[in-house]
């Protein structure tokens, strides 16, 4: 059971599918597609079956539901994607359930190496890499959500590994959203103990090893140009070079689409570059302008929901609610929550973290009023 269990974790959290895809062409992509689906249904077949996970479920169904009432694309390409991710939020559930957090360290770490094996090994002239994940912006994800692990760990080596490994693998990516959270996690951590701030200085370390690999092969990044001339309190660089390429500029494109079909939006596809070009690269303006108000609410309702309840397990688990920011700030800058399992997985694992810490917490309140 085990071996199928990580071969659909690599199928799911290392993206294999799309690697598939982009280094050997739609064949083995899709081969790679149908064997995540088939993996999941053999998993959740030989698993025992527990509580389906509803918030999910009625979330997409609605998403999905509505967003077809003016899809424009080809329907048995809908059908098919809308099949494959109940089939996906069915028997990954189940799949979260039974993931511990090493095992998703473990996974995400190795998501993270590959981002690094790009950068020494395939260099571009974008000067942004992103392993197994072809999208920087998504890497970076997966670089911020595995730091996030780490503050569930009990191993101290493995918490100073995940530290340096996720924080210049995150670097490599060049996603200044991954920056950002990283500064805000960081300082949460020192909530969790002031023993944390070692990671300001771990960080000179890994600008060091940045800046060696930039000798070594080259970054041409015009970020970590402007990051360097930050660093050396160099004045050339201005507050609209580092703004520039705004994920807000993106998202202004798309309000008048919202506000012109707020109740039922403007159809699936039409805000995740399915049927135009361009995607409005969030998720939360994805859900409302394709499938309108209805889905965005109650997505709203869930994510804040995590939120909350993370919140107030913080000291039992401070992880979860690193976790949580790390997923919902991700999603203003990706449009794909439905697209690529591994984001939905990470909610799914949040989530049932959650459970099983409020299930412990009331079986202690049933045994103490017993005893009383």
């Amino acid at each position: 059971m085990k071996i199928i269990k990580y071969i659909t974790l690599a199928l799911v959290l290392l993206n294999l599918p799309s690697i598939g895809l982009f280094t050997y062409g739609g064949g083995v992509g899709a081969m790679l597609s149908y064997a995540t689906i088939f993996m999941l249904v053999v998993y959740y077949a030989l698993e025992k079956k527990t509580t389906p996970n509803w918030w999910i479920i009625i979330i997409a169904l609605l998403y999905f539901m509505i967003g077809a009432l003016q899809y424009e694309g080809a329907p048995m390409a809908f059908i098919m994607e809308l099949i494959k991710y109940f089939i996906f939020v069915i028997g990954g559930y189940e799949l979260a359930k039974n993931t511990s957090t090493l095992e998703l360290f473990v996974f995400f770490l190795i998501g993270a190496l590959s981002i690094g094996v790009e950068a020494m090994s395939f260099t571009n002239d974008y000067g942004r890499y992103a392993g197994f994940y072809l999208n920087a912006n998504v890497a970076g994800f997966i670089c911020i959500y595995g730091y996030s692990i780490i503050y569930g760990l009990k191993s101290s080596t493995l918490k100073l590994l995940g530290q340096f490994v996720f924080t210049l693998m995150g670097l490599l990516t060049f996603s200044r959203t991954f920056i950002v959270i990283w500064v805000l996690l960081n300082l949460i951590s020192l909530k969790v103990s002031i023993k944390n701030v070692r990671i300001f200085g771990i960080a000179f370390l890994i600008f060091s090893t940045l800046l060696f690999i930039d000798q070594v092969v080259g970054l041409n990044n015009p970020r970590f140009e402007q990051l360097k001339s930050l660093v050396s309190d160099d004045q050339k660089v201005s507050s609209e070079e580092i703004s520039e390429d705004s994920r807000t500029e993106t998202w202004a494109q798309f309000y008048d689409q919202i506000f012109e079909a707020p109740i039922i939006g403007s159809g699936y596809g039409t805000f995740s570059g399915k049927i135009n070009s361009m995607g409005v690269h969030n998720s939360y303006l994805m859900i409302i302008g394709e499938a309108g108000i209805i889905p965005f609410l109650l997505f709203l309702v869930y994510m804040a929901r995590l939120f909350f309840k993370s919140f107030m397990h913080f000291k039992k688990a401070p992880y979860l609610i690193m976790m949580t920011i790390s997923l919902a700030v991700f999603l203003l800058a990706n449009h794909n929550f439905f697209t690529f399992y591994y984001m939905t997985f990470a909610a799914m694992w949040i989530q049932y973290q959650i459970y099983k810490i409020d299930n412990e917490e009331e079986e202690l309140e049933e045994e103490k009023l017993i005893e009383a």
